[in-house]
């Protein structure tokens, strides 16, 4: 198939639902487990690494872990705030997409790892939306003509992230000719469920920061990696509100919980996104955190693993990031801390980080408002409305 852009003949690691899975090994058993999507994934990246694509390698990153109820992770990476590519100036949760400014359509060759490539039994519907045309200037089209892909299979990439967090840190980017805002739709959401399923490793994360949420590139992505460490929020308790909706209230930021158990991936996806739709067009910041964990109810110690889904509806970020001891972005809500400065780093307590986290939680009468109207769309029999 004919397609625009420098991407047709990268590799593509194809998948189904036989791929998908919720089994992993518990962090008791203190191993792993690797699927081939996550041998590819970290081969790739290995290879990425040797080759000089990224900004800097992670050999001084050190570890600790806070002590107290949360058990922080935090991480000292001096160089992801000094040598990282500069975000961009976000000033509306739905800003446009600008084609005159970076976007992933314009990175080079050798940052994309593979394709992601869902088999379909019939034609093709994986993107569940139409592309769009959108006058994107590529660096090989000098002409300045539009790249319309309206009749292209969807191109979702798994690329570097050439600033990483951590070990094997990619970007996953649904359909990247359609050119879509940093904004999540239904089609991304359920992408990136499947993604979390392809791994077996029970530290795979994926995360997403909205427009004025820490998000540096207004271009839909997600950030996927591995974290070799437990954390809180994979068996901390929850409370329930309505149908399959729940609350987290344990953390400095309140926010929607959801659970794979029980329901189907089109089903969370859907929920997920009546969810992100109400509070994307109310211009309110969010974050999207995923993670295996155990089931609602459960203690940590449970063999029961599913996917934990949680969605902040958070304080709005205006402007370029200010290089602090730590953003609060999707990873710092979920409980791993990059930090910056090193003096700082020394210093970290729980109540500190509670503290700062703590300062991207809404006002109590505005997350109020948003949970009460939150909860009225959804219904106790089928989860949503």
């Amino acid at each position: 198939m004919q397609t625009t852009g420098a991407f047709q003949d990268v590799e593509s690691f194809h998948y189904s639902d036989g791929n998908l899975t919720t089994e992993t090994k518990h962090w008791d058993d203190k191993e792993y487990d690797l699927s081939e999507f996550d041998k590819l994934l970290r081969g790739k990246w290995d290879e990425s690494m040797k080759d000089g694509h990224f900004r800097y390698h992670l050999d001084k990153v050190e570890t600790k872990i806070i002590p107290g109820e949360k058990k922080y992770v935090a991480q000292l990476n001096v160089k992801r705030a000094t040598e990282r590519r500069k975000p961009q100036a976000i000033m509306a949760v739905n800003q446009p997409f600008d084609q005159n400014i970076f976007n992933f359509s314009r990175i080079k060759t050798g940052e994309v790892l593979f394709l992601l490539d869902r088999k379909t039994s019939g034609p093709d519907t994986s993107s569940g939306e139409v592309a769009m045309c959108n006058g994107i200037n590529d660096e090989d089209n000098e002409s300045g003509k539009e790249l319309c892909t309206q009749d292209l299979k969807p191109q979702n990439l798994v690329i570097i992230n050439i600033s990483p967090l951590e070990y094997g840190h990619v970007l996953v980017v649904p359909d990247v000719y359609s050119f879509r805002p940093q904004m999540l739709t239904e089609s991304a959401i359920q992408l990136a469920i499947e993604t979390m399923l392809l791994s077996a490793h029970q530290g795979f994360r994926l995360g997403f920061n909205s427009l004025c949420a820490l998000a540096s590139v207004n271009h839909q992505h997600f950030h996927a990696y591995y974290l070799e460490h437990e954390l809180f929020v994979e068996s901390c308790p929850v409370k329930h509100l309505k149908g399959i909706l729940y609350e987290l209230e344990v953390m400095p930021t309140k926010g929607f919980v959801f659970q794979l158990h029980g329901s189907t991936i089109q089903e969370i996806s859907s929920a997920i996104y009546l969810v992100a739709d109400y509070l994307q067009k109310s211009e309110v910041a969010h974050n999207l955190f995923i993670t295996r964990g155990t089931v609602f109810g459960e203690d940590r110690t449970s063999r029961k693993r599913t996917l934990r889904l949680f969605l902040w509806p958070r304080k709005k970020f205006i402007g370029v990031k200010v290089e602090a001891c730590f953003n609060v972005a999707v990873v710092e809500l979920a409980g791993h801390l990059p930090i910056k400065i090193v003096d700082q780093y020394k210093d970290l307590t729980e109540e500190s980080i509670n503290n700062t986290l703590g300062e991207a939680q809404l006002d109590e009468a505005e997350y109020q408002s948003i949970k009460d109207s939150v909860v009225k769309l959804f219904t106790p029999e089928s989860g949503t409305s």
